[in-house]
């Protein structure tokens, strides 16, 4: 298995797909992401594991969910200059030791949009089922199928349908009583079918999407204030990204996280991506880079009580990237993220 998976994400990226338009369907592929954590570390997801909005940057990150998961996601009104908002939601469920499965949907909608004779409403959807597995221990492998749908707001509705393949390996690494060390390298690709959307006669193709990252983790448990919290985590990841059929949007993420009692964490990145400007390079930009910031807050009930359950917050709120050098003060971004884990025992 081990083997397989190496071999398809070493010969994946190297088969010939048609060419994305850069631009089509930004706001939904590049834009706002469905993790309040990831945009806050600097947009990088791909070697995260434990966590459902995972299936958006790699599948395999489903497979060490426990027990029941709902996950949830919203961005409130506020795209640009219009009524935009983004949601997310996600049920994922362990079914035995070897196999997880979730549902999630991603929604952008840009809300009536005032054109001449009156107003459209355009949205675009991803509906995925997941599936993914833990083979072998410390490996992990997924498998999306996303039905597309995309109402440009006149005309009929087009529709697609698309694969993500991912894995992550864990690598562990002095392990003591009070605390441990891991190192994950992760990769995805999603749309490796090379799948378009239509409109108005044409096939429009979607982007293929190759992301390789790594993380570090860390942390002490030295039994402070509450003995069955972790005092301290720390996470540190970074992450590259490239269109295997688009010259643009490639970059580069990192970011980290900082835990407390498991209770309060707190977040901070960067990332840097590469844009068009269009052939105005006076008037546009070319790439765009920003810092990234936001926090969590967790209720572990499973670890506090003899609720088996986990209740979890993310925050975020940040300006809005912009590749035209003209100035601009339009209304932060803000996302909000809620997280419900209710540990259920492992089926064997």
């Amino acid at each position: 298995m081990k083997r397989l998976t190496i071999i398809l994400l070493m010969t994946v990226p190297t088969l010939s797909f048609g060419q994305y338009n850069y631009g089509f369907l930004k706001e939904h592929f590049f834009s706002r992401q469905p993790s309040t954590r990831a945009e806050a570390m600097g947009r990088a997801y791909a070697s995260v594991d434990g966590d459902l909005t995972t299936v958006y940057f790699n599948p395999a990150g489903i497979a060490t969910i426990k027990g029941i998961e709902i996950n949830g996601a919203y961005t409130p009104p506020g795209y640009y200059y219009t009524e935009g908002y983004y949601r997310f939601f996600a049920a994922g469920y362990r079914i035995n030791k070897y196999l997880q499965t979730a549902y999630s949907q991603f929604h952008f909608d840009l809300g009536k949009t005032k054109v001449v004779g009156g107003n459209i409403t355009a949205y675009s959807q991803r509906n995925t089922l997941t599936i993914s597995s833990e083979p072998i221990k410390n490996l992990s492998i997924g498998l999306n199928t996303n039905y597309f749908i995309w109402q440009p707001g006149v005309g009929k509705t087009g529709t697609s349908i698309y694969l993500d393949f991912g894995a992550i390996k864990k690598f562990q690494f002095l392990q003591k009583e009070t605390s441990a060390h891991s190192v994950s390298i992760g990769a995805s690709i999603a749309n490796f079918n090379n799948s378009k959307v239509s409109f108005s006669n044409n096939n429009n193709d979607l982007p293929v999407t190759a992301r390789l990252g790594a993380n570090y983790q860390f942390y002490l448990d030295k039994h402070i204030l509450i003995d069955t919290l972790k005092t301290f985590c720390l996470l540190f990841q970074g992450e590259y990204q490239e269109l295997l059929n688009s010259n643009y949007e490639t970059a580069i993420r990192t970011g980290g996280e900082i835990m407390l009692l498991e209770i309060l964490s707190i977040r901070a990145g960067y990332y840097k991506e590469k844009g068009y400007n269009y052939g105005l390079p006076s008037v546009n930009n070319d790439q765009i880079s920003a810092l990234t910031y936001g926090f969590g807050l967790q209720i572990p009930l499973n670890k506090l009580t003899k609720v088996p359950l986990n209740i979890k917050f993310d925050y975020t709120s940040l300006p809005q990237s912009n590749s035209s050098k003209v100035p601009f003060d339009y209304d932060n971004f803000t996302t909000y993220n809620l997280r419900l884990n209710w540990m259920l025992k492992t089926k064997q």
